[in-house]
């Protein structure tokens, strides 16, 4: 008697199921969890070395959400944190990467480079730590200035998504 195609399909995930477990292979980043177990956090506004005067905050509030939302992580005063996260904002550059005939720029590209790392309260004891992480955005141009003015802060919002994404799977996953 033939089993079922379903009966066939449930036996074989579980036997893939039971395989990868055996092999040494198991899923990351499921627990929620920062290194040394860290689920409170204090994060200050992070600093800021370059010249947009509003981008240490944006992207301190991206991160905080992005960390709310992809972990059993509580952002909380530091008295009751049990680390502290980090960041500096080294770079901040727009620059030109697609023109027309004439040569008008149609296309800028965002580029923000950041430091972050997490330190435990007690001796601050480095838990984590990444240098140069670096997301890149790239946005069009209009002939208004207003307007790329507003594209160029649209952007920033956007970037400030991706780079806390990246922050936080680096954190989380370890890589």
């Amino acid at each position: 008697m033939n089993a079922s195609p379903v009966r066939r399909a449930a036996l074989g995930a579980l036997f893939a199921a039971a395989f990868a477990g055996a092999c040494g292979y198991r899923v990351v980043g499921l627990g929620g969890q920062l290194p040394g177990g860290v689920t409170r956090v204090e994060v200050p506004v992070f600093a800021n070395r370059t010249s947009r005067t509003d981008i240490g905050r944006v992207l301190t509030e991206a991160f905080i959400r992005q960390l709310q939302g992809a972990a059993k992580i509580h952002v909380v005063r530091s008295e009751e944190a049990q680390a502290l996260i980090e960041g500096i904002v080294t770079v901040y550059k727009r620059e030109p990467i697609t023109f027309d005939s004439k040569e008008t720029p149609l296309e800028n590209r965002l580029t923000i480079v950041m430091d972050v790392r997490l330190l435990a309260t007690e001796g601050t004891r480095p838990l984590f730590g990444e240098k140069a992480v670096t997301i890149r955005y790239d946005y069009p141009l209009q002939t208004d200035l207003q307007v790329n003015d507003r594209l160029e802060d649209e952007a920033l919002i956007e970037a400030s998504k991706l780079m806390s994404q990246k922050l936080v799977s680096l954190m989380l996953e370890g890589f």
